[in-house]
């Protein structure tokens, strides 16, 4: 599909895939924006940008790669915030979605996505409270690392008659949540069978720690391992004759290692649909393929070698992996914004042919926290803008 038009007209032939068929509506909204082109050069500045054309590959590609080891594609959403760009993930092959928090499942089951996991401990009567009514338009999943959290969701639903489905979380080495062994995770699902309200679902972990990976040995000696681990707890759950349904894994890094690892059921990278530079670094995606970019401004170019562009933390986020740098410039490659503060960019130590008022186009370090930063981006093929898509899942962090 080289254009929107193709790609809403594909979706249309998948309409009667699971349950893609009601996104098609609003999708087809889309089209009348194709006799509203506009340019680059009209958009004000910072401005996100999504390139549709990369967008498309990276998904399709995705998508591939799970297909061909057998497992499931659960990208989270958390992301790019989107029920636009999930809907295109779905149509592709998609299973269901991933979010973080229960404002995003909100914000997703409004837009009509019926299958999603919470990929995050839920303690709080707040928060089940706003589940509850959830679970009456789509089937939700979510995720425990603690006996108390167990018990906090059983006395909430068990006494309603609804039942949650729960995965269990096992730390495969990132040192975030998660249970630490086998023997923790054997434990806490025997717990989740016996309690009301609550249904022990299978297991589930996320290796931020490949992100520190330094080759594609690395990586995949990472997914290997975070996938026996899983493994391991599901084989001595299964003597004990309670089926583990569904073993999920995440990081776009160590995806293509685990996947291929029989056994693993799901995955659930979401990076891999932008691709950025720390990606770029860790050789899980080429440079040509990120798809965001922040369109900025120069507005200074107060001494020689140093540029002063529009777009900050405010718009390129504070997240910078640890390389201390903010971004890279995607027309002058190794052109690296070294220093940013809220509203400023800043370029320093090379020589460019940039002047004041000239527009450029940066590559962000992280894709998911930019994209936090934005309330809209903007679909654009070549210098075209084809569409604008809010980011509605954004801040949505309870």
């Amino acid at each position: 599909a080289g254009s929107l038009g193709s790609t809403i007209q594909l979706i249309q032939q998948m309409g009667g895939k699971g349950s893609f068929s009601r996104y098609t509506g609003s999708c087809m909204a889309k089209l009348h924006m194709e006799q509203q082109m506009t340019s680059l050069n009209e958009l004000d500045t910072p401005a996100l940008l999504v390139d549709f054309k990369r967008m498309q590959r990276n998904i399709a590609e995705m998508q591939a790669a799970c297909d061909r080891n057998g497992v499931a594609l659960r990208p989270h959403t958390k992301t790019h915030k989107s029920p636009d760009v999930a809907r295109l993930q779905v149509a592709a092959g998609a299973r269901g979605i991933t979010v973080a928090k229960v404002g995003e499942a909100e914000v997703m089951v409004e837009a009509g996505f019926d299958d999603l996991f919470i990929a995050y401990p839920l303690i709080g009567e707040s928060k089940y409270r706003r589940l509850l009514p959830l679970l009456e338009r789509a089937r939700v999943a979510v995720a425990a690392d603690s006996l108390e959290g167990v018990e906090m969701m059983s006395a909430f639903f068990g006494p309603l008659g609804v039942t949650v489905p729960v995965l269990v979380e096992i730390d495969t080495g990132f040192r975030r949540t998660g249970l630490p062994n086998a023997d923790a995770a054997v434990l806490l699902a025997q717990a989740l069978d016996r309690a009301p309200g609550l249904t022990f679902e299978g297991l589930m972990e996320f290796s931020g720690h490949s992100y520190a990976a330094c080759s594609e040995e690395e990586r995949r000696m990472v997914g290997h391992s975070e996938a026996s681990m899983l493994l391991e707890a599901a084989e001595r759950l299964s003597v004990l004759g309670l089926p583990v349904r569904v073993i999920s894994t995440g990081s776009t890094p160590s995806m293509p290692f685990v996947a291929e690892t029989q056994g693993v059921t799901e995955v659930r990278p979401g990076v891999y649909v932008f691709g950025d530079l720390k990606q770029v670094e860790l050789g899980t995606v080429r440079r040509d393929e990120c798809a965001l970019t922040v369109l900025a401004t120069v507005v200074s170019t107060p001494a020689p070698g140093r540029y002063i562009l529009d777009s900050g933390t405010k718009a390129l986020s504070s997240d910078h992996y640890a390389t201390w740098t903010y971004g890279e410039l995607k027309d002058y490659p190794g052109a690296i914004i070294t220093r940013a503060s809220e509203e400023h960019g800043i370029i320093e130590g090379v020589s460019l042919p940039l002047r004041v008022g000239d527009r450029v186009e940066v590559i962000p370090n992280h894709a998911c926290a930019t994209c936090s930063m934005h309330d809209e981006f903007y679909l654009v093929e070549g210098d075209t803008v084809l569409d604008v898509w809010p980011v509605v899942g954004r801040g949505k962090f309870r």
